[in-house]
């Protein structure tokens, strides 16, 4: 960047020109401003950028993508948990804690905690 102006500045008024459109190129050229930021700049520099994309369409579809990973992410393990107690109480023969389980939650953190299922 040939400029007087900081990296940072050159970023966030790119970013400002950029959300004044709606259009898949502003998208984009966010997006590639946002990747510049992440390798030219550090610290607060690189935070007061991540803020300006919080506030922009793509920051909001990075943050929505997020939080669908986790929630996914979230509902796998804790799928796999109940799976590896319900064949620990399987293999026990402990059916009647089985059936407990599904009714009370805090019976089912106990078990969780006597097998170390994490």
């Amino acid at each position: 960047m040939n400029s007087n102006k900081e990296r940072k500045d050159v970023i966030l008024e790119s970013l400002k020109l950029s959300k004044t459109e709606r259009n898949i190129t502003a998208e984009k050229t966010m997006a590639m401003l946002y990747t510049l930021a992440d390798k030219f700049l550090e610290g607060k520099d690189l935070e007061e950028v991540k803020e300006a994309v919080a506030m922009t369409r793509i920051g909001q579809m990075i943050f929505d993508d997020g939080v669908v990973r986790g929630r996914e992410e979230g509902k796998k393990a804790a799928t796999e948990r109940m799976s590896m107690l319900t064949a620990k109480l399987l293999e026990e023969n402990r059916l009647d804690d089985l059936k407990k389980i599904t009714q009370d939650e805090e019976f089912r953190e106990q078990l969780m905690q006597e097998f170390d299922i994490p």
